[in-house]
């Protein structure tokens, strides 16, 4: 596993660890990928905000760039904060919906390409904070539905290994906005 130093900069991360994580994460191959490819955008705030982009394909080659795609699968957008939690552990699985390739088969790839609109992100952190992240979908920003949870549950919720609607049932998931979009989402995790 890769450790990433928390004072990490922006650039630094993308363009040196970003690469040996990828490395690690297709280290086993992942087979069925043939023909795809997929964007993720990232745009980092701090006061101004920072653009990276990687691109997958076949589950094999990654292109990071600075500065944005045309037609990311999705674009994530979140504060540096945010941002240096999830890349150093305080956070740990948080994003990996988006960014883990080795969590990534056809079926997930295609369920991923079709769907579109804006899930928002508020998980509550172990110190009472909020982290806020915004991924638009296939550049749609409607519909639009916000998932509120625990980080630790939907890092859960990300992996699998809690269900959404025992989640939603129980209270540990609050949904706000469209429903039949939320409702559409639980394909893309586990």
């Amino acid at each position: 596993m890769v450790d990433v130093p928390e004072d990490v900069s922006v650039k630094e991360y993308f363009e040196e660890y970003v690469p040996k994580i990828f490395g690690e994460q297709v280290a086993g191959g992942i087979m069925g990928m043939e023909g795809t490819e997929l964007g993720v955008q990232f745009d980092i705030t701090n006061g101004s905000t920072t653009t990276y982009s990687i691109v997958v394909k076949d589950a094999k080659e990654l292109e990071v760039k600075e500065g944005p795609i045309d037609a990311p699968v999705a674009k994530l957008k979140l504060s540096e904060d945010v941002w240096r939690a999830a890349i150093s552990g305080k956070m740990e699985g948080a994003t990996d919906m988006f960014t883990d390739v080795s969590q990534m088969n056809k079926a997930r790839y295609d369920q991923l390409k079709a769907v579109k609109g804006t899930l928002n992100l508020r998980l509550g952190m172990p110190d009472g904070s909020d982290a806020v992240i915004e991924a638009s979908l296939n550049g749609a920003d409607s519909p639009s539905t916000t998932f509120i949870c625990s980080v630790e549950d939907w890092v859960a919720l990300s992996k699998g290994e809690l269900a959404g609607p025992t989640a939603f049932m129980s209270g540990k998931l609050k949904i706000e906005g469209d429903m039949p979009f939320a409702m559409s989402l639980a394909s893309l995790t586990g």
